[in-house]
């Protein structure tokens, strides 16, 4: 057969040029017994399979394969594995994927898909967000209960341990920045969150101005300093092994996951 090598590159380069630019456009690669599984759905025939993709709740996607590996199969076939980064929308933190083709030529020699298959590819690397969730509902217990007390500044401190919980509740569940009615630059402060560098940082100043807390006065608020700075230590020794920054599903992290799924 022909080299399947450069027939696989080629058709790589073409489809996620094509999925990035119009993702409409993808139709002429299927035939109505092509099968898409992406992640855990199933689309039998070309147009269940473009309503699917147009469908994705997104409008940019950049796709950036990595590698991309080719075998011939009996029936003159190729299967193709490709694996990469994508971002979508004005997402600065990429997600890793992992997609699967299998071509066959039609009675005209033209190539098509005949079976596609999609998964995201996700780190086992939650602590540190589970460790910002507990954190953020440790803030606002702490911020309550210590609100109420005849000590002005001690009132002031509360008030930004409150304020502190619902910047975490933003930066751990950005599924609420689709969901929330928050301004353009709320949103844009949040999405410069987007590293564990960046997450260290915004636990390290919000537990600076908790310990600060100390100064005017022992309270209960020190609990709350002890466990941002947990979480802060927890994101930076994560960037320092390089450890993506993966959250729970059920509480709309894995970076974009939930904007594509």
């Amino acid at each position: 057969m022909a080299d399947f090598q450069a027939i696989a590159a080629q058709f790589v380069e073409h489809y996620y040029n094509t999925f990035d630019t119009d993702r409409k456009n993808l139709a002429g690669l299927y035939r109505e017994n092509s099968m898409l599984t992406f992640e855990n759905t199933q689309q039998l025939g070309v147009n269940a399979i473009v309503e699917k993709l147009v469908s994705l709740p997104f409008q940019k996607v950049k796709h950036a394969p990595t590698a991309t590996d080719a075998q011939p199969t009996p029936n003159g076939g190729i299967i193709i594995l490709v694996t990469g980064q994508l971002l979508v929308d004005e997402e600065q933190r990429p997600l890793n994927y992992a997609q699967a083709f299998q071509l066959c030529q039609d009675p005209a020699g033209g190539w098509f898909v005949f079976n596609d298959i999609f998964k995201l590819v996700y780190a086992d690397r939650h602590t540190p967000h589970r460790l910002g969730i507990l954190t953020m509902i440790l803030c606002f217990a702490l911020g309550i209960a210590n609100i109420f007390t005849f000590h002005v500044l001690l009132i002031i401190f509360s008030v930004l341990c409150l304020v502190s919980s619902f910047i975490i509740l933003f930066i751990e569940v950005p599924l609420l920045l689709r969901i929330c009615p928050t301004s353009a630059a709320f949103d844009g402060f949040i999405r410069r969150i987007s590293t564990n560098y960046m997450r260290a940082a915004a636990y390290g100043v919000m537990a600076v101005v908790q310990w600060l807390s100390l100064i005017i006065a022992a309270s209960s608020l020190i609990a709350a300093a002890v466990l941002l700075t947990a979480t802060a230590l927890c994101y930076l020794l994560a960037g320092i092994k390089g450890q993506a920054f993966v959250g729970s599903k059920t509480l709309g992290g894995a970076g974009v996951a939930q904007m594509i799924v």
